[in-house]
């Protein structure tokens, strides 16, 4: 478990670093301000998407629980996309609002992480079946 642990956090590093990197010089320089509200997207996504699959990674052990993971990941996803809204809602939808290009690309660590999460749980999840 310690060594799939791990494996997360090594590629969700990689992969979220390489993205950050990558969306800032496709940004360049006209978009300084903007680059530490990226920052924070970056890592309320890494942060979220790692915690929620070391919790499915424990929770996948528990019999009763196992049946019901797909639903609690629906559930969670949901949660996840409230507290993004609430933490960025002044720069989403309040009076600091951004422009439609940079509010679209704060959805961009949404779109990087998102199939990250998909795949391992799926793969935890059909490795448990088996």
């Amino acid at each position: 478990m310690l060594r799939k642990i791990i494996t997360y956090i090594v590629v969700f590093l990689l992969v979220g670093t390489t993205s950050f990197f990558l969306h800032q010089f496709f940004l360049g320089n006209t978009a300084v301000n903007f680059i530490p509200l990226l920052q924070k997207a970056y890592i309320f996504h890494f942060f979220f998407s790692l915690v929620l699959l070391i919790f499915f990674q424990i929770f996948c052990e528990v019999d009763k629980i196992f049946q019901q993971l797909g639903f609690i990941y629906m559930g969670v996803l949901v949660f996840k996309i409230i507290v993004f809204t609430a933490i960025f809602y002044p720069q989403l939808l309040g009076e600091n609002m951004l422009s439609r290009y940079y509010r679209a690309s704060l959805l961009i660590p949404v779109i990087v992480f998102l199939p990250l999460e998909v795949i391992f749980i799926s793969k935890l999840m059909q490795s448990k079946k088996a």
